[in-house]
């Protein structure tokens, strides 16, 4: 029987000797309401609602399926913990819906540079012409190239880094802490590679700024024209390199004419594009694995790790790593120069 609100006003009446019809038109309810409370005081001497035994009724209803359908369709990014709350319910209840009713799954969020409306529109331009470009010239020829800062110590991963400790020692002196220098001791790294090799590592200290002049000089000159002249033997090559003010000054578009011709200019290779850069999307990312969670003393210990890493790259990486950007540039012409690695 659902419970009434007027149980302790029947019980009243009906112990002050009224009967259930004249208790029923003066609360102006149901008489099988009345006959139903009038039977419990007579049972159980009282109108009090009796505890029901058993399992609880599921709050897993249709309505609160409804409910947290609509909200996540509002917002996808809300929270299970917050939802709970907000519903006044158990956060296992909240997660059995979205999994198990709705077949829903919580995925991270996909890395990926912002692109405005003009980015995007100026890649699907510019990865058209790419596209068209390799159907003349083989991108296998291309030396991609790119600048990474690389510090003495790793970023320290808080969700991996833990401690087997008693409860005591959880606030004892043994347990360690996780730490990075302010400004940790770091060296540039310029370096590039094709489908059939790479270039040797070029190391700029941290209190060289790189203008034009160095650029210029310590990466065109003295590193990358001389690994060219061996490499590829007087054969045709193509040099990709993003447009940072040092990249694109007048001087260096001479140095490029004169020893690069051929490479991917501006109207070519499009800004605000590391995803089709294989020593952006692969390499770096690569370098780093090899010697992630070393803390080196100095910084000509990193340097040392990095050269061995470098060297452990082989053809075949290279080989893979390069085929794929075509697929790349396919991928972004679909998704209309916008972030496509989900088409992948």
């Amino acid at each position: 029987m659902k419970s009434s609100p007027h149980r302790p006003s029947i019980e009243l009446l009906f112990k002050r000797g009224l009967g259930s019809a004249e208790i029923a038109r003066r609360l102006q309810i149901s008489s099988s309401t009345v006959r139903n409370v009038v039977a419990a005081i007579k049972k159980r001497g009282d109108a009090s609602e009796v505890k029901k035994s058993g399992r609880p009724r599921s709050v897993n209803t249709r309505n609160t399926r409804a409910i947290i359908k609509k909200r996540i369709i509002r917002n996808d990014g809300l929270s299970l913990n917050r939802m709970a709350s907000q519903l006044g319910i158990a956060r296992s209840t909240v997660q059995s819906i979205v999994k198990n009713d709705l077949k829903l799954k919580s995925y991270k969020l996909r890395r990926g540079q912002y692109l405005s409306d003009k980015s995007k529109a100026m890649r699907l331009e510019k990865c058209r012409k790419l596209l068209q470009h390799f159907q003349v010239r083989r991108v296998s020829d291309v030396i991609w190239t790119d600048e990474k800062i690389f510090t003495i110590e790793p970023l320290p991963n808080r969700q991996n880094q833990r401690q087997l400790l008693s409860k005591d020692d959880s606030m004892s002196p043994k347990r360690r802490l996780a730490h990075n220098r302010l400004f940790p001791k770091s060296v540039m790294v310029w370096a590039g590679i094709t489908a059939t090799g790479k270039t040797p590592l070029v190391f700029i200290e941290r209190n060289v700024k790189i203008n034009s002049e160095v650029y210029q000089k310590i990466v065109l000159m003295d590193n990358l024209l001389p690994w060219v002249t061996q490499h590829f033997a007087g054969g045709p090559f193509i040099l990709q390199q993003d447009w940072a003010p040092s990249h694109g000054s007048r001087s260096t578009l001479a140095v490029l004419e004169a020893h690069f011709p051929g490479f991917l200019d501006k109207n070519l290779w499009p800004a605000s594009s590391p995803d089709l850069n294989p020593m952006d999307f692969s390499v770096w990312g690569m370098l780093e694995g090899k010697i992630a969670g070393k803390v080196f003393a100095t910084v000509d210990d990193l340097k040392a790790a990095l050269e061995v890493a470098w060297a452990l790259i082989d053809d075949g990486y290279l080989r893979r790593t390069v085929n794929s950007v075509k697929k790349r540039l396919r991928a972004c012409v679909k998704a209309r120069g916008s972030n496509f690695e989900i088409l992948l």
